[in-house]
């Protein structure tokens, strides 16, 4: 049973040696080495890296532990910003918003904007997945060449633009959020090393070019602050929420800054998420056309050629599945940092306070124990009920089977900082997928390697390049 204590344990975290070589790893694609680490030492293995150690976590019970059970005695600050200051991984473009914020602030601001994604609220923006879903493929002719990488990502930024701002996909906003902050370069390359703050604060062109797209982005941001303020507050979007939302103790509205920060995160961790499980989505499909086909065919029996409504998730069960499985190979993040505020026990192992705790979800969904065959496709195991010709498959069910630990899949994360908009997330996917389904089906271009590039997210090193296929 794991336990927090501050008395020594015997047992030394078992790991590799070599700063430079785990550093190296690290800097590149590091999702095989973590795989990798997981199948050579075990479930918690210490990485020498820069000037502290990583424990990289993947015991799905151990997690629970981190995230939820003793999630106190971890914080989000996990990076030195020198002079004895600790902060957040993405702070430096999310400000102190959800993702970043720790303490009684943080549960201050997620009871605060917490009924902004209630269940009747998400389900009144169904619709407008659904039409903006359509408008996409509007202009797609049978034969076209796509990057569905770039497809997908203009669909949620049109969703994100449109539910937090009420704007349009040819607007200022969308544009700088498109174009604005670049991704692989910059801070944004290297927030997840221990040392990102000092690389930030270097000359270098990436740095410039980031911290110019942020000004962009802010200036855009508190200008529509400014006009919502000025009109009649009954808008609906986002935005308009979160000015209107009152502290339940004082009393009190957000502050600018605290908008900005919370819309910011919206947007820019709401529709890369999903557009990459959207591309891997229909990259896994296209290497396995019963799934597809499958697919296809609860769209068309459901649909009958009309567009989707919140009213028929239910029954869109496969199409669920294959996002479901989509985001257990590819997670929408690579991975959740914890830094411990005492010395405290994991499955047996001393872990030092302020040391670097990885929980790295790729990991946990490709472990053998819980998931048969991890690196397959399979749908199948997230029907709750087999359908015909699934009774033989070992698979079917298996994600759902009491005895696996809840947290053997973790996408959006767990316990009291999980992610707000999970629940967004999974139906916009689905609304997608049966959309566009309706009418087109997409082959993959021949000889095109499809990898991955782990950074905050993980997405398709070269998109997903496919040929449409008007069904």
């Amino acid at each position: 049973m794991t336990q927090l204590s501050t008395a020594p344990v015997a047992a030394a975290v078992p790991g590799p040696t070599g700063r430079l070589r785990a550093l190296y790893s690290m800097s590149g694609n590091p999702l095989d080495y973590f795989n990798e680490l997981r199948e050579q030492y075990g479930p918690v293995v210490r990485v020498p890296l820069g000037f502290r150690d990583l424990y990289l976590v993947s015991d799905p019970e151990a997690v629970h532990e981190v995230l939820v059970t003793s999630h106190r005695n971890f914080t989000k600050a996990t990076m030195s910003a020198g002079g004895g200051e600790w902060v957040a991984p993405l702070s430096v473009i999310f400000g102190n918003s959800l993702t970043t914020s720790d303490g009684e602030f943080h549960r201050k601001q997620r009871r605060l904007i917490q009924p902004m994604f209630h269940h009747e609220r998400i389900a009144g923006y169904g619709r407008a997945f659904a039409e903006i879903s359509d408008d996409i493929q509007s202009g797609w002719k049978d034969g076209d060449r796509l990057d569905l990488s770039v497809e997908m990502t203009e669909l949620t930024l049109a969703v994100v633009a449109r539910t937090i701002f009420d704007v349009t996909l040819d607007s200022d906003a969308a544009h700088t959020i498109r174009t604005g902050i670049p991704r692989d370069s910059g801070p944004l390359r290297w927030d997840s090393l221990p040392f990102a703050r000092y690389l930030s604060k270097l000359p270098l062109s990436g740095n410039k070019a980031f911290f110019e797209g942020r000004d962009k982005l802010d200036a855009i941001i508190y200008g529509l602050i400014e006009e919502r303020r000025q009109g009649d507050g009954q808008g609906d979007d986002l935005l308009s929420l979160l000015l209107a939302a009152r502290d339940a103790d004082t009393g009190k509205p957000l502050e600018d800054y605290q908008v900005r920060d919370e819309a910011v995160t919206m947007l820019m961790a709401g529709h890369e998420t999903t557009a990459n499980a959207l591309a891997w989505s229909y990259h896994l499909l296209g290497n396995n056309p019963e799934a597809r086909e499958r697919m296809h065919q609860e769209i068309d029996e459901v649909l009958g050629g009309r567009l989707p409504t919140f009213q028929d998730l239910p029954r869109l069960v496969w199409t669920d599945a294959v996002l479901s499985e989509a985001m257990r190979l590819y997670p929408p993040i690579m991975g959740m940092a914890r830094r411990p505020l005492e010395d405290f026990e994991l499955c047996g192992y001393r872990i030092p306070k302020d040391s670097f705790v990885a929980l790295v979800p790729w990991v946990n969904h490709r472990d053998p124990k819980w998931w048969p065959q991890p690196e397959r496709f399979a749908p199948q195991r997230w029907l709750k009920t087999p359908q015909p010709g699934d009774a033989a498959d070992v698979l079917t069910g298996h994600a759902l089977q009491p005895g696996r630990p809840r947290l053997a899949y973790l996408p959006f994360g767990a316990g009291p900082r999980q992610c707000i908009g999970s629940a967004f997330s999974q139906m916009e996917g689905v609304m997608a997928l049966a959309t566009l389904g309706r009418n087109w089906e997409f082959e993959p271009a021949p000889g095109v390697a499809v990898d991955t590039v782990a950074r905050i997210t993980i997405r398709p090193r070269n998109g997903v390049p496919v040929t449409a296929r008007r069904r």
